[in-house]
């Protein structure tokens, strides 16, 4: 075998919107908190490692909240919180306080600490915002207060002697251990800059970033290009389009990114992957080298000659004598990291990711030969904060044996994009790009839904109002620029990210307040009065947890792996994947579409219906948490249904009788007796889908499924006065 060796590119993309409101302070913690957990962790851990090369994004909005944290004194929420002395607190600071500080993953964040469990359950056997304070003592509260900061430190910063100092405490905090903690956050995060560029001065990572605020730039230079991705969209009763405002959020995020680092970047990852012919030409002015996006992108530019093995190749886009590269995000390796390794065993995982890779090399190598391999490179693309907190060890574990396998194998080397493009040969030309982003190669995140297309007819109301104001000449340019700052910000991605069905969250009327009062601080900068409907919530659909579905009649399926006809199930409940809640994170290499319940009075149907073609050898796993644990596995390759109870904490196993057909769907039926399940009772369950024993696929990913089963008079209830 030759020792020619495929190219690999991680780009981690570190971000945050701006988070300060119009008291001064920010909103929300997520920019400190990501910041001594993640961000300087990150490249700490590379230091490890000086054969792994990468690539990381950093975004003007969150270095200047780091800059702000540090040079100006800004706090958060959260440090606001915690600094109060725990005898001050008063009942609405306590009631936010017990709302807050168990914000962070369980698992991984909490039940390991026994001092913070327990305070965790002390808050959970008491429903009752009264009962919970009246039981948490001055000295919980400060242990709380100690424990939410404290749990959020990254495992390579918790070799601080301070931080391993209060971790071997654990209990009984002083407010002196509060105010040395909140000391360490941040010189924790005066460190962020300074070591990422050491390592980029040193070549072993690449540094690139972001228009300042984190727009949507195709969407900026005109709004109505999201109809060229989705011809079926509702735009926005009045269209956007200021290409000068996309140009100018560009310009000052270069700015503000060479002030800090002391050049300017090559590359820019464009915010949520958003690419079209417009937004490119805008990159090739300020001479960027390289951006990146998704594999949808390219192959819709593409057509009818795109092949799977084109994205692990840049192509060069050209307009009159200028030029830039694109690279194309791999779905399939980039979710792996971000959303399904985090249930695996970490050298299983690690086995998985090599393993594909190498099979891309086979494939590159049997298409095109061994030479070739110089010129492709595998782009792995995701958030570099979102996903760790729910690995074991903040993904330090898995992230170590990643890097220790990569660093030592023959036959993959892992390089920045500069690094690739100064040595690639006879890159391919791509004639116009596909308008889209990393997500559906669409823009329906952020446009398109009532909530999104109110929110930018504000923005454009607003935009207008500042235009008028700027004619008239009779504002100073200080304040000039500073009502047009309150524009940029309001331009940022992650309001809309938060608007619409897609994505939900506990601090979406937060987002929505934040998102306005940007909007309003521009009408009060000129001294004018607000419109009255910017003091109106955008989010109408206001986030609640997961509420379960029960079926609203009785259905008889055949289970014959076809969707044979709509009444078939009609009647079922369905839960739709793409609009399930999702964190700050996007998964786009789903296996789900749509999933239905329904049911009779003797058994319980399922049905899947798959956004690509379905893998015969997936096992599909039923994990019945209530009113007993029982495991019902669908194995549509063998052809049978296994049920495994637990009797005295060992598994009992059974084949039931194979209810089930994969076809253009999967359809099963499982007999209530064989739960152990009699009418009127409650089970609660979730799906887990399995490749080789390992989960590639939960469902629904961060909640529960719960039905009653139905009684003979279940469907006689709508008939019912």
């Amino acid at each position: 075998m030759s020792d020619a060796k495929l190219n690999l590119s991680f780009l981690w993309h570190q971000h945050q919107p701006f988070y300060k409101n119009p008291k001064g302070y920010f909103q929300m913690p997520w920019v400190r908190l990501h910041g001594v957990k993640d961000y300087l962790d990150m490249v700490l851990l590379l230091k490890e490692f000086p054969r792994i090369k990468q690539n990381v994004n950093l975004v003007p909005s969150l270095l200047l909240q780091i800059k702000e944290y540090i040079e100006k004194g800004i706090r958060d929420n959260i440090w606001l919180l915690t600094e109060k002395l725990s005898p001050d607190l008063n009942f609405k600071e306590k009631k936010t306080i017990l709302d807050y500080f168990f914000m962070a993953n369980f698992k991984n964040m909490i039940e390991p600490y026994d001092r913070y469990r327990e305070l965790y359950y002390k808050k959970r056997n008491h429903t009752d915002p009264d009962e919970q304070i009246k039981y948490f003592t001055e000295q919980d509260f400060r242990d709380l207060q100690v424990w939410y900061n404290l749990s959020w430190v990254g495992m390579v910063s918790r070799e601080r002697p301070v931080i391993k100092k209060l971790f071997e405490k654990g209990s009984h905090f002083s407010e002196e251990d509060k105010k040395v903690l909140l000391d360490e956050h941040l010189k924790i995060l005066a460190e962020i800059n300074t070591v990422h560029k050491e390592l980029w001065d040193s070549g072993q990572i690449e540094l690139s970033t972001t228009p300042f605020y984190h727009p949507i730039m195709p969407l900026l230079i005109d709004s109505n290009i999201g109809k060229v991705s989705d011809p079926n969209i509702n735009l926005p009763q009045n269209q956007f389009a200021h290409p000068e405002d996309a140009e100018a959020q560009l310009e000052k995020g270069l700015t503000f990114f060479e002030n800090i680092f002391g050049r300017k970047p090559a590359g820019i990852w464009p915010s949520e992957g958003s690419v079209s012919d417009e937004a490119a030409e805008l990159f090739m002015k300020k001479n960027i080298r390289w951006i990146a996006t998704d594999e949808e992108i390219l192959k819709k530019s593409l057509g009818n000659e795109f092949d799977r093995i084109n994205i692990y190749q840049p192509f060069q886009f050209k307009k009159g004598s200028r030029k830039i590269n694109l690279f194309f995000r791999d779905h399939y390796l980039s979710d792996a990291i971000g959303f399904v390794y985090s249930n695996w065993e970490e050298s299983k995982a690690v086995d998985d990711f090599v393993s594909h890779l190498l099979a891309i090399r086979r494939t590159i190598v049997e298409k095109q030969g061994e030479i070739a391999l110089k010129n492709h490179v595998v782009s792995v693309i995701l958030d570099g904060e979102n996903c760790w907190e729910y690995y074991r060890n903040d993904g330090r574990t898995f992230l170590r044996k990643l890097y220790a396998r990569l660093s030592e194998d023959p036959l993959i080397q892992t390089v920045t994009y500069s690094e690739f493009l100064d040595k690639a040969k006879n890159i391919s030309q791509l004639s116009q790009i596909y308008p889209g982003s990393w997500i559906n190669s669409n823009f329906n995140i952020w446009i398109g839904s009532e909530e999104d297309n109110r929110a930018w007819d504000l923005l454009k109301m607003t935009r207008d109002f500042f235009i008028e104001k700027q004619n008239e000449g009779s504002y100073t340019p200080e304040v000039i620029a500073q009502a047009q700052e309150q524009i940029y910000v309001a331009e940022g991605s992650d309001w809309c990210w938060w608007y619409g069905d897609e994505h939900a969250s506990s601090q979406d009327l937060e987002f929505d307040l934040l998102y306005r009062q940007n909007l309003i601080k521009v009408y009060e900068i000129f001294g004018e009065e607000p419109p009255a409907e910017l003091y109106q919530s955008i989010k109408h659909k206001h986030y609640q947890r997961f509420t379960s579905k029960n079926p609203s009649h009785f259905i008889s399926p055949i289970i014959d792996g076809k969707s044979t006809h709509f009444f078939e199930w009609s009647g079922a409940a369905v839960y739709d994947g793409s609009i399930l809640p999702q964190s700050a994170m996007h998964q786009v290499s789903r296996i789900i579409d749509k999933f239905y319940i329904g049911f009779d009075l003797s058994n319980l149907y399922f049905r899947i219906d798959f956004l690509s073609k379905p893998e015969p050898l997936y096992n599909y796993v039923f994990t019945f948490k209530t009113p007993k644990v029982i495991t019902v596995v669908l194995s549509p390759l063998k052809g049978v249904i296994e049920k495994v109870s637990m009797n005295n904490g060992t598994g009992q196993k059974e084949v039931l009788e194979p209810l089930l057909k994969l076809d253009s769907v999967l359809e099963a039926a499982i007999p209530f007796k064989e739960l152990g399940l009699k009418a009127g009772e409650k089970t609660t369950f979730q799906l887990q889908i399995k490749e080789r024993n390992q989960i590639v696929e939960t469902f629904p990913s961060m909640n529960i499924i719960e039905i009653v089963v139905p009684n003979e008079n279940f469907d006689m209830r709508e008939w019912s006065a």
